[in-house]
């Protein structure tokens, strides 16, 4: 019953942080970080998975309603959605987002449920040679993908490299970048660099949105059409998912590209979304390899618990799958049904824009206080890293998060392999 309520705590966080533009998991366990710890680490998961999903179902309602993705996974539904609608077919494009969630998601379970007796095999390969190649790919895949320029992409990339590696090195035992400042040794924090240069930006961005008047859906249809383009979107995005910093975003962007018409894009994108969201947590739950940000939240709570990454922890996560089904369902009748219900949480903040962005910087910002143990560094990083932020706040600072998480797995890895074969 206790494990219920997580699941409900779940979905009610992930639609609201799903609906707001610019939040998303990783601001929701930010701000309910506190209250997370209370939890056992199968009820955190528990409430993971539902908020995942949750948020991956909302954030196309923001989209859909007004050109504005929730997050960089949902830019595909925001486009080809919103167009849509304003061609008097919203209807559709609420159907497709909500039967492709629904059938990506639980393509992904199936899947797991099939591999499960055969997990090992699958990952005992997945050596440090192997998450070399696969990071390397990635990270090219990442940097080819990007919509700016080149130059910008990479420069960030290598600026969140470059942050990732100062501090003590605990593969070498030495310290890299601290120019003798004691404070340097400690590192750059991951929450000042994920606030400064990354949310920061981002609120600014979605503060700057023109919200057009609200449309409402009168009517509901679906078109069985768009079914081969969701199980194509299942198949890419839960292999997507599992690449280190590839992950649903470079799946829907995958996947949306093999169709033209904008409906059996959202199919497509949509399913791989979910899809690669859920496949995206086995690395997390064997190999302790958290592969999105948010996942590097949930790794620490579950992790301060007592919770070993590892083979034998695929019974409890195995648990968490029952839950699947009542998450799917719920957002299914939610983001379809109550679609012009959900939309007045966007009215709500179309209206006080400043006063949520002022709010979401806020609570992330104390909770992080809160949570690291230096305060006065902390601050010092998040005063510098904002001001960087602030000065390229119309960059795509995406780049950055993949560099400070892919260049410290790659070089870590990369040693080990040396290591190995000298």
């Amino acid at each position: 019953m206790l494990s219920l309520l997580w699941c409900l705590f779940g979905i009610g966080a992930g639609i609201i942080f799903g609906i707001i533009p610019g939040a998303g998991p990783f601001l929701a366990i930010a701000s309910l970080y506190s209250i997370l710890l209370y939890g056992t680490p199968v009820d955190i998961l528990i409430f993971y998975v539902s908020l995942l999903i949750t948020c991956n179902y909302m954030n196309s309602i923001t989209g859909i309603l007004y050109g504005i993705p929730g997050d960089a996974a949902a830019a595909v539904t925001a486009h080809h959605g919103h167009r849509l609608l304003l061609k008097g077919e919203g209807h559709m494009a609420v159907s497709s987002n909500a039967v492709s969630s629904t059938i990506g998601t639980m393509f992904a379970v199936g899947l797991f449920l099939f591999f499960l007796p055969s997990i090992y095999d699958v990952f005992k390969f997945y050596n440090s040679t192997v998450q070399v190649v696969i990071i390397s790919v990635a990270i090219i895949l990442l940097t080819l993908t990007s919509h700016q320029s080149l130059w910008k992409t990479i420069l960030l990339f290598m600026f969140g490299g470059v942050l990732a590696k100062i501090g003590f090195d605990n593969l070498t035992h030495k310290t890299w970048g601290t120019f003798g400042i004691d404070y340097l040794t400690l590192g750059i924090p991951f929450s000042a660099v994920m606030i400064g240069l990354y949310v920061l930006p981002e609120v600014l961005k979605f503060h700057k949105k023109d919200f057009s008047d609200r449309q409402k859906i009168t009517k509901f249809g679906y078109s069985p059409k768009t079914i081969p383009s969701t199980l194509v979107g299942s198949f890419v995005g839960f292999w997507c998912g599992l690449v280190p910093g590839v992950t649903n975003i470079l799946g829907s962007y995958l996947s949306a590209g093999f169709f033209k018409s904008d409906l059996n894009k959202i199919a497509s994108a949509e399913s791989a979304n979910n899809s690669g969201a859920l496949s995206s947590l086995l690395p997390l739950i064997i190999l302790g390899i958290p592969i999105v940000t948010s996942e590097i939240l949930i790794f620490y709570l579950v992790a301060s618990k007592g919770f070993v990454f590892n083979l034998e922890s695929l019974s409890l996560f195995s648990n968490v799958l029952y839950y699947i089904p009542f998450v799917v369902l719920t957002c299914l009748i939610l983001s379809w049904v109550g679609f012009n219900y959900l939309a007045l949480i966007t009215e709500i903040y179309k209206k006080h824009k400043t006063l949520f962005s002022i709010s979401i910087l806020f609570i992330i910002t104390f909770v992080s206080l809160s949570i690291y143990p230096l305060t006065e560094w902390l601050l010092i990083c998040l005063f510098s890293l904002c001001a960087i932020g602030y000065t390229i706040r119309d960059w795509n600072t995406f780049p950055v998060l993949y560099g400070y998480f892919l260049t410290d797995l790659f070089w870590d890895n990369l040693m080990r392999v040396i290591v190995i074969y000298t």
